[in-house]
């Protein structure tokens, strides 16, 4: 093709046809520039396809993550609302012995399980490996990718504080030491984790008299449970918010998919 062109370009200047040769080049120019628009169009469009089909896959692939946060927030809500309950009922029984009639497995259990604290683990895999290889832009609607940026703010905010709540356990814990024997804190622990397995040591063996003793005289410990309570109803409104975030954000990630793929 292009000596074929030359070709052209020659005879138009053995034959002294100067006018029509300058016509000819100029046409044969605007040829090739047009063939090399053609070619970045083709260009561009390739790439923001391939952009497209990435975005979509960072965008399922942080909607799964969502859906694992919900779950994940579903079970810190219902673990801290249990907790909180242990410990009402533990400053409740200090008052009320006669509670414990029909409650001394949950007595005797709530002493170790109330002080326990449950941090949801946020899937956050797919958003830290887009922002650290520099692809965030690959999410175009930008209201969309400060949503994303602000969610994981805010989750990765309340991580800041784990020392806090974890200082809150170790705290009960030492306060709560010398109403359990090591016995009976293996019965919690296999009861417990446990619930359908079966006792390996009775009532009377348990001791509730006796914890119930040492219980009482623990005052450092009654005055430390509302401090715990507190806690962990704080955390349980976070998680309350966070699950809402987490959800709002997967509806609008779940409509730009939709839309990328029509």
């Amino acid at each position: 093709m292009i000596k074929f062109f030359r070709k052209i370009r020659q005879n138009l200047l053995s034959e002294g046809k100067t006018g029509k040769y300058l016509k000819y080049a100029i046409g044969e120019i605007i040829l090739v520039v047009v063939g090399i628009l053609i070619a970045l169009q083709i260009n561009n469009w390739n790439e923001n396809s391939k952009n497209k089909r990435l975005e979509t896959n960072y965008l399922i692939r942080i909607s799964k993550d969502l859906e694992n946060d919900v779950l994940e927030f579903d079970k810190a809500i219902r673990l801290a609302k249990e907790r909180n309950d242990r410990v009402i009922f533990l400053q409740d029984v200090i008052e009320n012995p006669k509670l414990l009639r029909d409650s001394t497995d949950y007595f005797v259990q709530s002493i170790i399980a109330a002080g326990y604290t449950y941090l949801p683990t946020i899937s956050n895999h797919s958003f830290e490996e887009l922002k650290s290889s520099g692809r965030l832009s690959l999410i175009q609607d930008e209201t969309l990718r400060i949503l994303i940026a602000k969610y994981y703010d805010f989750t990765f905010s309340h991580t800041q504080w784990k020392y806090l709540r974890e200082s809150i356990q170790i705290r009960y814990n030492e306060l709560s030491r010398g109403i359990l024997n090591r016995e009976q804190m293996n019965w919690v622990l296999t009861n417990y984790y446990n619930p359908d397995s079966l006792s390996h040591i009775s009532e009377i063996e348990l001791d509730v008299d006796g914890i119930y003793e040492r219980f009482k005289t623990k005052k450092g410990f009654h005055s430390f449970l509302p401090e715990v309570f507190a806690d962990k109803y704080n955390d349980m409104k976070y998680i309350e918010t966070a699950k809402i975030e987490a959800e709002n954000l997967k509806k609008e990630l779940n409509k730009k998919t939709k839309d990328n793929i029509r």
